[in-house]
């Protein structure tokens, strides 16, 4: 799980990308004042800093400086009202990876971080797109998961019929995430789900089922799945929860749709 640190003496603004990167995965710190900011970034080491400039106790790029000695290679973010482009210019120079002013949105702000990560993680230009296994027996539905994921995620998609060739397709191709439909003919998903997990340890597995069952959902999670998809959802949520797992693991690379 990567780790997010967000500085600022707004509270709410605090709160903001705490909801919005917690929900995607991220283990998200917050404080609202240089002095507990070094404090958590000492002991967290979080990968990514979304920082204020303007605290009412140091000055924000005093803050950054004193975290580039400690970690130089911390993605920092700055958050800030100052329209100000020598500011703008000073920061950069310190080592700041992007500077967004107030106000912003979620969905900006998620995006900057996930393409930063990618940055950071392709350095060299040899990043594999993640591979994703779709299994169900309804094979309109394999087919839908495949032409709404395709246009929006870099990742090779594969498929299985039923848990049998699902479990095969598991041990030889080791995928990133694997989207599991509990009622299939014959072995169910959750009868899987602890085979898949030793021949894959890596692997996350989302269950999708139209049973809306709390028992089924425990016992998935409980068995060693990481989230739930109810079939009735639209396949927006199930993007999102797929984004989310990828994001998790360090593999999301989005395409612009």
């Amino acid at each position: 799980m990567i780790k997010l640190l967000a500085v600022d003496d707004e509270q709410g603004i605090c709160e903001i990308i705490e909801k919005t990167f917690s929900y995607i995965g991220f283990s998200v710190s917050i404080a609202t004042n240089a002095k507990k900011a070094m404090q958590l970034f000492q002991k967290e080491k979080p990968k990514i800093v979304f920082l204020d400039l303007i605290m009412p106790d140091k000055d924000g790029e005093d803050l950054l400086k004193e975290m580039k000695a400690i970690d130089p290679g911390v993605i920092v973010i700055v958050v800030t009202a100052k329209k100000d482009e020598k500011a703008r210019e000073q920061v950069l120079k310190l080592g700041v990876d992007e500077y967004i002013t107030k106000p912003f949105s979620r969905n900006y702000l998620r995006d900057v971080v996930v393409q930063k990560i990618h940055d950071v993680l392709d350095k060299g230009g040899h990043m594999k797109p993640p591979r994703v296994l779709v299994v169900d027996d309804e094979v309109e539905l394999r087919k839908n998961i495949k032409e709404y994921i395709v246009p929006r995620f870099e990742c090779l998609i594969d498929e299985a019929q039923n848990a049998i060739e699902a479990l095969g397709k598991v041990q030889q191709l080791k995928p990133d995430v694997i989207l599991l439909d509990v009622k299939m003919p014959g072995l169910s998903g959750l009868d899987v789900i602890e085979q898949m997990r030793q021949a894959s340890p890596a692997s996350r597995i989302i269950v999708v089922s139209a049973w809306r069952s709390a028992e089924v959902v425990n016992k998935a999670i409980s068995l060693g799945a990481v989230d739930y998809i109810d079939k009735s959802a639209s396949l927006a949520v199930m993007g999102e929860k797929l984004r989310a797992v990828l994001l998790s693991i360090g593999k999301l690379i989005i395409k612009n749709v």
